[in-house]
């Protein structure tokens, strides 16, 4: 979010003895965007150490475009009760500091009405976000802030490790990452901009010259247009008449600087074994090219055009038939346009099922005795822990290893009991899966038994439960090495299982918060799609260079629902602008849902690098709106943030009436609420379903490469869980902002109640008396309340999507230290030193928080013991307390008590006691709690 407001904290002023008078009296007055604020006034000296906050919202910008603020410094007369002006400061918005309220006091010096300087004044200025107001009203009162103070200030007994290089705070500017609103020219009814492009249709050739040996040729065709742009068709062979029938289209974009090449050539070669030998070749000038317009134009005739040889003389009778003109993405032709490795693709998402296998038992597993051993076992070898392992396709699940359960009378067979579920992610189709189960000695890895299973054998979810099931388990030939060496041998082994594939849940593959698709696995639980959402990607501008200094080819994946898209690649031209102009369309089944778009670097022989991405929640669009903006790609790295260009994209929600209703279903599926999964087996399964998701992706062409797919579900990130202090401290400044509005209530309360205002106090208790009057109509002014709030806010309703706001990440202030703990590997690789002063720093803010807890605990055990008689005389007196308070209650009218009690509570200030806790309070002090207890 953008900052709103300025704070601006008045400290002192430095005037000169020549402009005193006596008695001397100042004041300061601040204005800002049409707001004005005024100190007290101060007798003999100039110190005020007085704090404004002023809106930025409805900005009144001064004459050069900038918001100005104006501070001045005024001698006061009592006698007279006149004003004059000692000097004053005009600042803009360049002095405003972003980085929080921690920042020291500026000396400014003030210009009297002459302009020549006439003392100084001390001022602190900086930008905060509206919720956080509370947050400044009152330092000296306001427990929250200073909690965070506690827990993440550092004490004066902590100091850091002089041998560890600490830098300053990362510093960025909060409002750099706000997209910015742009107007392209949209062809009418899509979301990209109208693009030129050249058409060429390859229909067939005749007649074609002998170039082999056996009086024949295997012909294609190559057509060139530019540096970049080359397509070339199938090979056929053995024809001197061949038909290919294929398109290609290229966009008119050349090297930076450059004139675009004059021509086009489309030239037949001789496919060989060593070199491919020249045909001919048909060349067209730019200028010749017809432009058709798929609107009014109709489509071109195809022309035969004869070929000529490398002198430019023509060959006899061969001749090629083609189409060329120039037209755009909207030309029908445009869908059966040849595809390269640079070209668009769509990936459609596996349907992903849950495979749960339920290992019962095993039975079979022989136990040998040494010498003939008694029946009994007692000189038998020590009992042989077996685990039992699950394998589907890179995904490996293993139970707990156990002993044996019961011997079986006569046989000395053991039998192994675990009753454990392995969860597991199957991909559709199931005929290309395989499950493999294996019984492993957990002393020495070895396997005795396996089975291998088809996952199209396997039955899918129902309502009604899936008996057990035995299969046979195979020896492998290892254990028949292994046989003497190891007190187990093999009977018939057999293995208990319950084995399902599960649709009814979803597998979900995307890190907390970031959805992109909802439904079951199973698509009879389908619901019909409640609106689309249309994507247009447009281009990315400001891309930097490589390591070597080298220009990216950038391309863009965006994924939502069933299907993944890959643009283009463009590549290195050498220009500042990358053009995708690509539209895609996906359905909609859930409005709480994102749609994730990543820019990546395609490197041909390294892993394509992440250069951003930009996710977009469909719950914050407008319905029928285009959202047009330029968004900010930035990446977090273990050395800070790094800005590395912009995406520019358009966003469409077409939806009915339908996507009401989705508000009032459950998010996931019933059976993630019936029977919810634990928060380790849905981290396995949303690794497995990555890993199998890029397998898939893998296997496709072009393929869509494993880093990549675990950048778009942000499976290569750092885990969720694992410690970062500056997600600590942006957790706590997200818990702030939510208790703010109460916080804010709170002061409210107290300023009235302390009658700075008696006109407002005396308000507030007509309306308070008037409430209880009419007491019935209580809780329908709470709701009109709520709702004229809501009414009042659309004024400020975000009109830009969300976006990665850098002061609530806390990237603006953030340590490199903190960032480096942040991206460390598990287990640390970090060097002793800086892993002893990590470690003494985690543990001064466990500490905190450990007091903290237990204050709030203490608390806790304080209230709830007036009931246990640990203190008899405080129970006592509660008791009496409550017993009196029954019969009063009883007896005397309702609207009596609440009226006494309004009455005492907005007493005025002399009739408290002051700086001095409260009877309650002194009475919850006094009692007992589990503390005493501790050691």
């Amino acid at each position: 979010m953008a900052t709103s407001n300025l704070v601006v904290e008045v400290t002192s002023a430095d005037i000169p003895s020549s402009s005193n008078t006596s008695p001397a009296n100042y004041f300061a007055e601040v204005c800002f965007n049409g707001q004005n604020a005024r100190t007290a006034i101060k007798q003999d000296v100039a110190v005020w150490n007085e704090r404004f906050c002023f809106d930025m919202r409805q900005r009144d910008k001064g004459p050069c475009g900038d918001l100005i603020l104006e501070a001045a410094v005024y001698s006061y007369d009592q006698i007279s009760d006149s004003k004059s002006l000692l000097g004053k400061v005009l600042l803009s918005d360049e002095y405003f500091h972003r980085h929080g309220a921690n920042v020291d006091p500026v000396q400014y010096p003030l210009l009297n009405s002459t302009g020549h300087e006439n003392g100084k004044v001390r001022l602190k200025l900086f930008l905060i976000d509206a919720a956080d107001r509370i947050l400044l009203e009152s330092e000296g009162n306001n427990g929250l802030n200073d909690i965070y103070d506690y827990l993440f200030k550092s004490k004066d007994g902590y100091v850091e490790d002089d041998n560890v290089d600490q830098h300053g705070p990362v510093s960025l500017e909060p409002d750099d990452a706000a997209p910015t609103e742009i107007n392209p020219n949209f062809e009418p009814g899509r979301l990209v901009e109208r693009m030129q492009l050249l058409f060429v249709r390859v229909i067939k050739a005749r007649k074609l010259p002998d170039m082999d040996a056996n009086g024949s040729l295997d012909p294609y065709v190559e057509v060139q247009f530019g540096a970049f742009n080359r397509g070339v068709t199938k090979c056929l062979k053995r024809s001197k008449n061949p038909e290919w029938k294929e398109t290609f289209a290229f966009s008119f974009q050349f090297q930076h600087g450059q004139t675009p090449n004059p021509g086009v050539d489309v030239i037949v070669n001789d496919k060989d074994v060593v070199k491919d030998d020249f045909v001919g070749k048909v060349h067209f000038d730019l200028k010749d090219i017809p432009t058709r317009s798929p609107d009014d134009d109709a489509p071109l005739e195809p022309t035969w055009y004869p070929l000529l040889d490398q002198c430019g003389t023509k060959l006899e009778q061969a001749s090629l038939l083609l189409t060329i003109w120039i037209g755009s993405q909207a030309d029908e032709a445009y869908r059966d346009v040849w595809v390269s490795l640079y070209s668009s693709k769509v990936y459609e998402k596996p349907n992903l099922w849950w495979l749960r296998v339920t290992i019962v038992e095993v039975q079979g597993v022989t136990v040998r005795h040494d010498d003939g051993a008694a029946a009994d076992g007692r000189n038998a070898q020590r009992d042989t822990e077996l685990r039992c392992r699950a394998r589907l396709g890179k995904q490996i699940q293993r139970t707990r290893a156990v002993t044996k359960q019961t011997t079986t009378s006569g046989s000395y067979e053991w039998r192994y009991e675990w009753k454990q579920d392995l969860l597991l992610v199957a991909a559709e189709p199931f005929f290309e899966g395989v499950l493999e189960l294996e019984a492993v000695i957990d002393s020495s890895k070895t396997v005795i038994g396996q089975l291998i299973l088809p996952l199209s054998a396997i039955g899918t979810s129902g309502d009604m439960p899936v008996p057990d099931r035995w299969f046979d388990l195979t020896r492998p030939a290892a254990a028949v090495q292994l046989e003497d060496s190891v007190d187990i041998a093999n009977s018939r082994m057999r293995i208990c299982l319950n084995v399902i594939l599960d649709g009814r849940y979803h597998i979900v593959h995307d890190s907390r918060g970031y959805l992109d698709d909802t439904r079951p696995a199973d698509r009879a639980l389908w619901r019909a799609p409640i609106g689309r959402v249309h994507l247009g990607i447009l281009r990315a501008t400001g891309l930097p260079l490589r390591k070597n200094r080298s220009a990216m080819n950038p391309y863009c994946v965006a994924k939502y629902g069933d299907k993944w898209v890959r643009t283009r690649t463009v590549l290195d031209d050498g220009g500042a602008e990358h053009v995708f102009n690509e539209q895609h369309t996906w359905s909609v089944y859930d409005i709480a849902t994102v749609l994730t778009v990543g820019v990546f670097d395609h490197c041909p022989d390294a892993p394509h690098r992440e250069i951003g991405k930009v996710r977009i929640h469909l719950s914050s669009l407008e319905r029928g709106r285009i959202y047009a903006h330029s968004y900010r790609l930035i990446i977090l790295e273990r050395d800070g943030v790094k800005r590395t260009g912009e995406l520019q994209l358009a966003v469409k929600l077409s939806c009915g009436i339908a996507l009401l209703r989705t508000y009032a279903r459950p998010v996931l599926p019933r059976m993630h609420y019936t029977h919810p999964l634990s928060a380790t087996e849905n981290e396995e399964l949303r690794s497995g379903a990555a890993n199998v998701m890029a397998l898939r992706f893998g296997r496709a062409e072009p393929p869509l490469r494993s880093e990549v797919v675990a950048c778009m579900c942000s499976a290569a990130a750092s885990g969720y869980h694992h410690w970062s202090l500056r997600k600590s401290k942006a957790n706590f400044h997200r818990l702030v902002q939510l208790a703010s509005p109460f916080v804010s209530l709170f002061h409210g309360v107290e300023s009235v109640r302390s009658w700075r205002d008696p006109a407002a106090t005396l308000l507030a208790l007509a309306i308070f008396f008037v409430a209880l009057w009419f007491h019935d109509l209580v809780p329908t002014m709470l709701f009109l309340c709520v709702v004229f709030k809501g009414v009042w806010n659309y004024r400020f309703r975000p009109t830009l999507p969300p976006y990665v706001d850098y002061r609530v990440s806390y990237l603006d202030v953030v340590h490199p230290d903190e960032l480096d703990e942040e991206f460390d590997t598990f287990k640390s690789s970090r060097e002793a030193n800086l892993l002893r002063m990590r470690y003494d720093r985690l543990r001064m803010i466990s500490g905190r928080v450990q007091t903290v807890v237990g204050d709030i605990a203490s608390q806790g055990e304080k209230i709830r013991s007036l009931l246990s008689w640990r203190d008899p005389r405080a129970t006592a007196i509660f008791q009496l307390f409550l017993l009196t308070a029954a019969v009063v209650v009883y007896l005397a009218p309702k609207k009596l008590l609440v009226g006494l009690a309004g009455l005492y509570i907005m007493r005025p200030p002399r009739y408290r006691e002051k700086n001095t806790p409260s009877t309650i309070a002194s009475f919850i002090s006094r009692l007992p709690s589990n503390r005493d207890n501790l050691m």
